[in-house]
């Protein structure tokens, strides 16, 4: 019942978000062909073949945005527009004073919602608040979230949390992505195809999923190796993936 009830929430029809990838100069395939080994193999598919929309989201990193021309820092949306030597402050939602930062960066922290700042600290957008820039953040244990946060306390993993609509993915559910199986990552291990819901996005209604690839120049690695695909065919109750279930 709970599968029949999760896949009756699907039958609305996706449309995509593609800005963030356009405004990347990424073409956008229509229905790309499936990469994976098997998409009969594993679970419930959540929609037809290649039913989802594809996205990434990574942590920011202070350091690409040391020198604007270098190309390290991602060009989309607004962040493009905002001049190279605009300055802002980031505050905590308390009001207490974080840094001051390039106003191009502020942009892509609230953007991604995590990021790496130069001295060491993960930050996290907390949403917005009346103080400096008008979004807050805070800092974020290093040990216990190294990658930033998702949903709730939920630490964001490497190439295995996805930003979900959790009206139709529950959070904590293992996810099989055919399209993903067999995957060169960047370190040159092969992912297997399975995937976790540990995030949640204002972005992210109905068929679209967020891929946390940790970096923009991974999310630039990743694009090549597949393809520019930008369609999913997300499985649940896979038994191959149930080993990133939840233990309680």
């Amino acid at each position: 019942m709970r599968v029949v009830a999760l896949l009756a929430l699907l039958v609305a029809t996706a449309h995509a978000d593609d800005s963030k990838l356009r405004k990347e100069d990424v073409p956008l395939q229509p229905k790309a062909a499936l990469r994976g080994k098997n998409k009969l193999c594993c679970g419930y598919p959540l929609a037809e073949d290649l039913g989802f929309a594809l996205r990434f989201y990574w942590l920011v990193l202070e350091a690409d945005y040391d020198d604007p021309a270098s190309g390290a820092a991602p060009k989309s949306g607004r962040g493009a527009t905002i001049a190279d030597n605009s300055w802002v402050e980031i505050y905590t939602p308390e009001g207490f004073f974080m840094q001051r930062v390039p106003e191009r960066l502020a942009w892509a922290l609230r953007l991604e919602g995590s990021g790496l700042m130069r001295d060491g600290r993960i930050i996290n957008y907390t949403g917005k608040c009346p103080y400096g820039y008008g979004t807050c953040f805070e800092q974020l244990d290093e040990h216990e979230h190294p990658f930033g946060r998702g949903a709730g306390v939920r630490p964001l993993v490497p190439f295995k949390s996805v930003a979900v609509d959790p009206r139709l993915v529950p959070i904590g559910e293992p996810i099989y992505i055919p399209e993903f199986d067999g995957l060169v990552l960047p370190d040159g291990s092969i992912h297997d195809g399975c995937v976790r819901a540990d995030d949640t996005g204002g972005g992210i209604k109905r068929r679209k999923m967020d891929f946390f690839v940790v970096t923009y120049g991974n999310f630039r690695f990743l694009l090549d190796e597949l393809a520019n695909v930008s369609w999913i065919t997300p499985h649940i109750e896979a038994p191959r993936c149930e080993y990133m279930r939840d233990q309680d």
